[in-house]
């Protein structure tokens, strides 16, 4: 589309800024035998360290859609890119657990200024694409995530790595700055009381956001935490439970991480074929039988087909998948909404390292409870979505 074409620089800003987001986020886990000599840090500290991460978006995120909305998508990217750099030169120049720490909340900060500009920004320019656009967002970040193991096998040093994506982020703010976004839509005019005027005719004719809202919230925390957890912690389950060295162990991310490409792709073409509830609750079943074959039946194939089943149905994009349910039932205000929606992953990141420090040790029993957690949660998303298609009959809004 013409109308698209003209936004080409502004969606490779954003993809620009989620590919070094894609790194950052295992760039701790992928160095984390150097960055505890470093930090002087046990593996439980190590996973407090990345929880700071969670407390950080936490913290910004409710906020960061309503600035996002104020200021302008492209101001507010700029401020997510000069909080990932700040994040990696702390985070590999730290000498000790604090410091290290209040780097992490850094990319907390960016992950929020990240998605409630990203998301919306390409909402605005791309409006009859918008699952599409969302996809792709997860295609950059998988590309780098596939990559980024054999960078971490190259170069041993992480001050170097995050120097080079620090500079990978200086071009992202340059492109940034000179491309054109689109107009904000406007926030849609609700007529109260032709609302409830149609909520009496067939008792439920629109989503409610105090009901679906809060399922697709909770829906976007609960897949959040499969995947999320799986990135840091597949290498733990190479490792301990499967006894092979960090460095082979870190190679499951890239099993995950080629799936994840893939299924960006596929998943881009499918949500225009079927509807999106019901790609959901397929994804979500497949992922959980991938987690309960890792656990129930260890091994090295178990290792490498849950690996590509969770990066194929977990973190191919169906997290935004759900977030274009979201903002196709609730249209007015995209910043917002999308910061409602993000703040699920927020608590992800917070409470799911907090919970494995507590668990994880240097062993394959804590390892495999660690993901014995995740296949429960991501069951959870089975039901939750379940119950979203049941009540999607009831709307004359496109699920």
């Amino acid at each position: 589309m013409k109308k698209g074409e003209s936004y080409v620089g502004a969606a490779a800003s954003v993809y620009l800024n989620y590919a070094v987001v894609g790194a950052a986020t295992i760039f701790i886990s992928q160095y984390r035998e150097v960055l505890a000599q470093s930090w002087h840090a046990t593996a439980t500290a190590i996973s407090l360290v990345m929880a700071m991460v969670g407390l950080g978006r936490i913290i910004t995120i409710l906020f960061a859609g309503a600035i996002s909305d104020k200021i302008g998508r492209k101001k507010t990217l700029l401020i997510a890119l000069g909080c990932d750099a700040i994040f990696l030169i702390g985070a590999s120049f730290a000498n000790n657990v604090w410091v290290a720490g209040i780097a992490a909340m850094f990319f907390g900060a960016t992950n929020s200024f990240g998605d409630t500009a990203g998301y919306p920004a390409l909402a605005d320019a791309f409006p009859d694409k918008t699952a599409t656009m969302n996809s792709f967002v997860k295609a950059s970040m998988q590309i780098m995530q596939m990559i980024f193991p054999f960078c971490v096998k190259l170069i041993h040093d992480p001050r170097i790595t995050a120097c080079i994506l620090v500079l990978l982020l200086f071009i992202d703010a340059v492109i940034t700055m000179k491309a054109a976004f689109a107009p904000q839509l406007e926030e849609a005019k609700v007529d109260e009381q032709e609302k409830n005027t149609e909520d009496k005719v067939e008792g439920v004719s629109q989503p409610k956001l105090a009901v679906d809202g809060l399922m697709l919230i909770t829906l976007g925390f609960t897949m959040c935490f499969t995947f999320y957890i799986f990135s840091l912690y597949a290498p733990y389950y190479g490792q301990y439970v499967l006894n092979e060295s960090a460095a082979n162990a870190n190679q499951l991310v890239s099993w995950y991480s080629i799936a994840s490409l893939i299924s960006v792709f596929v998943t881009s073409v499918l949500v225009t074929k079927i509807k999106r509830l019901t790609l959901i609750i397929v994804y979500s079943l497949i992922s959980a039988l991938g987690l309960l074959f890792m656990v129930l039946s260890p091994s090295l194939i178990a290792g490498e087909v849950g690996s590509l089943l969770i990066g194929f149905f977990a973190a191919g994009g169906i997290w935004q998948v759900g977030l274009s349910v979201l903002t196709s039932y609730f249209p007015q205000g995209h910043g917002k909404i999308t910061s409602y929606y993000s703040f699920a992953p927020a608590v992800v990141y917070f409470v799911a390292p907090l919970v494995a420090a507590f668990v994880l040790k240097a062993n394959s029993i804590s390892t495999l409870a660690v993901f014995w957690i995740t296949a429960i949660i991501t069951i959870i998303s089975v039901a939750l979505t379940l119950i979203l298609i049941i009540r999607s009959r009831k709307f004359k809004v496109e699920n």
